[in-house]
């Protein structure tokens, strides 16, 4: 009617809209922040491969802001892997994803912590992500690290991998046949648990071919030089 007041809005009415409203705004923000910053980042990507006769490598490194790095490694079915993940300086983590599963990490570093290992191990590519979440990311925070891989076991190939090389028992065997003061210049593998090791002497250009077990039996001795 004309002449009348609006009647008030009644206070109630803005407490009980305002608090449900701070509440999820309060919710949006914590999850926001926990959030892995590189779930849409451009991360980079490497490769893992182990040096000839080794089985295991241990990178250092760091990343800025919301940049990750994506570390590939290939292992056969059967094998076993280790990941070990220390941060030196900042606040960064990893997480894992499994051949064929790429959707859902199998390791999630900021809950389960910086150790990581499969026994045994599915065949193909895993992917090690390095990540910092995004409150750290978006105040551009460096974190320096480092990680280590292993892998062990000759997987379901049944042949060993390139990376285990011949046990100590194997190498001492050749070396004490040769007779001379030698060096091994390479590894390979053979046939499972065998090897073909060659040795160069350190004075002369004598030079031997070393077919080996891992049991340390020669099965094979061929005169390079």
């Amino acid at each position: 009617m004309a002449g009348e007041s609006a009647r008030p809005t009644p206070s109630f009415f803005f407490t009980s809209m305002e608090s449900p409203m701070k509440q999820i705004t309060a919710f949006a923000i914590t999850l926001a922040l926990a959030v892995p910053a590189t779930a849409f980042a451009q991360d980079s990507t490497v490769d893992v491969r182990f040096d000839r006769g080794m089985n295991s490598k241990e990178i250092r490194s760091s990343i800025t802001g919301d940049q990750g790095v994506n570390y590939r490694l290939s292992v056969r079915h059967g094998q076993v892997m280790q990941i070990l993940f220390s941060q030196i300086r900042g606040s960064c983590y990893f997480n894992v994803w499994e051949p064929g599963n790429p959707d859902s990490a199998i390791h999630i570093g900021s809950a389960a912590g910086n150790e990581f290992g499969a026994s045994p191990t599915k065949a193909g590519t895993y992917r090690v992500q390095v990540y910092q979440m995004r409150a750290t990311a978006r105040r551009n925070e460096t974190c320096k690290y480092s990680i280590s891989f292993e892998v062990t076991g000759e997987g379901s190939s049944g042949r060993p991998t390139a990376a285990s090389g011949p046990s100590e028992v194997a190498k001492g065997a050749c070396l004490y046949k040769i007779g001379v003061d030698a060096g091994i210049e390479q590894t390979s593998a053979l046939r499972p648990g065998y090897w073909e090791i060659i040795m160069k002497a350190n004075r002369g250009n004598r030079k031997v071919a070393c077919t080996v077990s891992d049991g340390g039996e020669i099965a094979d001795w061929v005169e390079m030089r």
